[in-house]
């Protein structure tokens, strides 16, 4: 059996040959694998044109044009007959065409035959391998995407000179106009196929013409008939457009024969499904070569649109449309509110929001009308739309993806209404502003209207303070800078946040985003906050959750949405996966009923917890570390050096079980450790990389350099404490080590701690507050003594709890012994395969730590973190400073 890498190899040698007739079919046979006894036994047959290989393929050579047609006849008579006895493919070939199609599953194509190639996987079951196909509902579009793709590269390579910003938004207002003509001639817009016919009758097979062709098409649908007699060239069949599509005077760009190819192949298409909610997303990929890995498959799911758009809008028109019912007068007037509603995206990229928000509009509008038993009329109008967006060709697919809407919408409604409004010419396609939402007025873009009723929606930019690009820094240092002092520690998407406060506070607007769940944790919190819930209250929520799309490779980011807005005496909703909470108020950190901001403190505010500090930093002493084999080498030669030689452990070390060794000297032993040869050889290379630094700091440490910057060590054991650990833990893999463990920079330390702290620290509730209130790297939990530690409201214990806890500790640490052979610590606290008795032992020390802070029973995690903020701002209230 051929692998699919070999098939998709043979398949374009054979589509190069082009063999004619029948013989196409038997070559075809031979490229996927197929049996030669088979091959042979059929070649008789195959001298009429035709042949069957037995409920595997269909094949008939046909004259040039009826490829399809074909095909379409095939598939009937397929459809007539028992499943069992179909031919798996079925194949029409014209000379230049190949129309295949899959009966399992449905799938079919209609290219070229230089495209064949490409397609190659939906011939993969001839030689024995099954495919994997996208889900039914998004397989028109991926297949959209990689025909659009090619497409743009044959343009782009026959246009090897456009690298200018003005030639790239040529090219880009060019795709669009391509688009538009391809999805119109399907789905009755055009007449049936009348822009492929006219390309493909009317332009030389070479694409010499096809330039020129083009560039008059685009005229003559922007052309007034009223305005005088239209050329009647080719295109003559073609309507008029207007809508602003063809409007701007634009270069169309050098093309040849395989951008032809290409386009028809793009044009035999069945742009009737394609989906108008995703279509611009999946299309971003086309011009985006990094994203073409995806397939055209990386958008955000219309479920997760609908959490935003239904608490901030649609949930309160769908109660107002059941509360009128039948009441004539209730429902025109929810037709009259209708018509006021405005949405706004700042950020609406290929406009997914705009276009799930425009349709769900369009339904309610519809179920009215027929309530009324009226005829519609024009009520939700893609007016009312309004986006912001940095990527010129999102802003044309944006549009598009609006008609498209617009027009299926309007389908719908001729086919339950028996009436809707004529479709060309194209009304405005929304107000989609080409500009860098961070720094344009949001005012112009979507201006205050008396009367309207706007809201202000969308998924910004996610990029974290540490990966924004040189641009995008300059952007949060125009938006922050003299406003929000320690803004460095924000991700990029506050400044959405910050600026849809300014503009709810200007307009009255309410507004909801998407957000990573850094926005409403650690630092970010404190810096952030006090400025937007200046005027504002956070009127729904949901927290955090994966905001995942359909990318193949998608993993998912944990996100938050935040909606914001004046204040009302209404409930505040707080969403909590398949639950919501009706509560008086929502916190900056997503908590039911307390508004308390949780600040770095220099000391614990818990009367009992000891002083974490960092662990000890190289500073530029990275000759005083050592690898396994460099400390073996080391004490084989030296064995003298043994007592300078200790454990180092990071959060690595600590985690996965990497063994790492350190130079290990006090202030007293310094002349004994000189004396060993390579000990001072390192000391002397610690020396010169510290006079070498640009910090002061590592300078005045160049006299020192046999010391760690702080040089700190235990006198009988050390509580560690990593400084990032995964987002999918339950618990917070602590540990204690004995006094001859040394502490790298990237843990935390507690220096000779009571062991029931340790206890504490591994606890589920404390695992909560780092959650709610520490930092992030990517995705996961980054620790802070200060925020974390310094600020976990721990109420004061007994003699008898400190040791009921130590026990639950040992019980722990016997636990991870008795089941960790083999597993190191991080391995032990994946959650899926957690041993079941270490498992256990968290579960007891947490009922234990839950009855320490009280009575209460907590109903949910929102519940543990209300009551931990309580206390928080009682013990700050108590201790007054820092």
């Amino acid at each position: 059996m051929l692998t699919p890498t070999e098939i998709y190899d043979n398949v374009e040698a054979l589509a190069s040959k082009r063999p004619e007739g029948a013989e196409f079919g038997l070559e075809l046979m031979e490229a996927v694998g197929a049996p030669r006894a088979t091959i042979t036994r059929l070649r008789e047959e195959a001298a009429s044109g035709t042949f069957n290989w037995t409920r595997m393929l269909r094949f008939e050579a046909v004259g040039q044009g009826d490829a399809g047609p074909a095909l379409d006849r095939m598939r009937i008579d397929a459809e007539g007959r028992p499943k069992a006895k179909r031919p798996r493919i079925l194949l029409a070939y014209d000379g230049e065409v190949v129309a295949v199609r899959d009966t399992k599953i449905g799938d079919e194509q209609r290219v070229g035959l230089d495209a064949l190639a490409y397609e190659a996987d939906i011939l993969f079951p001839l030689g024995g391998h099954e495919r994997h196909v996208p889900d039914p509902e998004r397989l028109a579009d991926v297949r959209a995407t990689k025909h659009l793709s090619r497409l743009f590269d044959a343009v782009r390579d026959a246009n090897p000179g456009w690298n200018t910003s003005r030639d790239r938004h040529a090219l880009n207002v060019f795709m669009a106009r391509l688009l538009f003509c391809l999805f119109s001639d399907d789905v009755g817009i055009f007449d049936k196929d009348a822009f492929e016919t006219a390309v493909q009758q009317s332009t030389r097979p070479d694409g010499s013409d096809l330039k020129e062709f083009l560039e008059g098409a685009f005229d003559h649908m922007d052309t007034d008939p009223s305005a005088g007699p239209r050329p009647a060239r080719g295109w003559s069949k073609l309507p008029y457009v207007n809508g602003s599509l063809f409007t701007e005077v634009s270069p169309v760009p050098t093309l040849d024969g395989r951008c032809r190819r290409h386009l028809l192949d793009c044009a035999r298409l069945d742009w009737r499904d394609i989906n108008p909610d995703i279509f611009g997303s999946m299309l971003q990929g086309v011009v985006d070569t990094e994203k073409r890995g995806e397939l055209g498959m990386h958008y955000t799911s219309p479920s997760n649109i609908m959490k935003v758009l239904r608490p901030i809008l649609l949930d309160d028109l769908n109660a107002e449309l059941d509360r009128a019912g039948a009441n004539k007068e209730r429902l025109r007037a929810f037709l009259k509110r209708l018509a006021n509603v405005r949405v706004f995206d700042p950020a609406c990229g290929s406009g997914n929001f705009l276009i799930i928000a425009y349709k769900t509009l369009r339904e309610m509008e519809m179920e009215a009308f027929k309530r009324l038993g009226e005829l519609p009329h024009d009520v939700v109008t893609l007016d009312g739309f309004f986006g912001l967006e940095i990527d010129d060709f999102a802003c044309q697919t944006a549009r598009l993806g609006l008609w498209i809407a617009q027009y299926q919408m309007d389908e719908l409604f001729r086919k339950e209404l028996g009436r809707t409004r004529p479709f060309l010419p194209l009304s405005q396609a929304g107000r989609i502003t080409h500009g860098n939402a961070a720094m344009d007025d949001w005012l112009i873009a979507c201006p205050a209207k008396a009367g309207s009723e706007t809201v202000l929606v969308g998924n910004p930019p996610f990029k974290g303070s540490k990966h924004t690009s040189p641009a995008q820094r300059e952007d949060m240092k125009a938006v922050f800078s003299g406003r929000v002092p320690n803004s460095g520690e924000l991700d990029y998407v506050a400044i959405w946040f910050l600026r849809g406060a300014d503009y709810a506070k200007a307009t009255g607007t309410p507004f909801a985003l998407v957000s990573t769940n850094s926005i409403v944790q650690g630092a970010s919190v404190s810096t952030l906050w006090p400025h937007l819930l200046d005027g504002l209250v956070i009127r729904f929520a949901h927290r955090s959750f994966k905001w995942s799309n359909l990318a193949s490779k998608n993993a998912g980011v944990t996100c938050v949405i935040v909606g914001l807005g004046a204040a009302t005496q209404a409930t505040k909703g707080l969403y909590d996966g398949d639950t919501v909470r009706q509560v008086d108020l929502i916190g900056p950190y997503l908590a039911p009923n307390v508004t308390t901001i949780v600040s770095k403190r220099s000391r614990p505010v818990a009367p009992d917890l000891g002083q974490m500090v960092f662990g000890n930093m190289p500073n530029n002493g990275e000759a005083l570390l050592l690898d396994r084999g460099e400390r073996d080498d080391l004490l084989h030669a030296h064995p003298e050096a043994a007592r300078f030689v200790r454990r180092l452990y990071g959060s690595q070390e600590l985690m996965k079980g990497i063994e790492r060794w350190c130079l290990w000297v006090r202030p007293e032993e310094v002349a004994v450790a000189r004396a060993i040869i390579p000990l001072e050889e390192r000391f002397q290379r610690v020396r010169e990389l510290r006079l070498a630094s640009t910090r002061s700091q590592s300078v005045r440490l160049a006299e020192v350099p046999w010391a760690f910057d702080p040089q700190n060590e235990a006198a009988s054991h050390t509580i560690m404490v990593p400084r990032v650990s995964s987002e999918n833990r339950i618990w917070l893999p602590v540990d204690v080590m004995d006094e001859t463990a040394i502490v790298h920079d990237r843990l935390f330390a507690l220096y000779d701690g009571e062991i029931w702290q340790a206890a504490v620290l591994s606890s589920r509730l404390h695992r909560l507050w780092l959650e709610t209130v520490g930092g992030r790297l990517k995705e996961d939990p980054s620790y802070s003594n200060q925020l974390v530690w310094n600020t976990f409201p721990l109420p004061g214990l007994t003699d008898h709890r400190k040791a009921e806890l130590e026990e639950h500790w040992w019980e722990i640490d016997r636990a991870r012994k008795e089941a960790g052979f083999g597993r190191t610590l991080g391995d032990l606290y994946v959650p899926k395969t957690m041993p079941a008795d270490l498992r256990r032992a968290h579960e007891d020390l947490d009922a234990t730590v839950e009855k320490i802070f009280g009575a209460r029973r907590y109903r949910s995690d929102a519940d543990r973190i209300e009551h931990l903020l309580q206390l928080y701002e009682a013990a700050i209230e108590g201790k007054g400073g820092r």
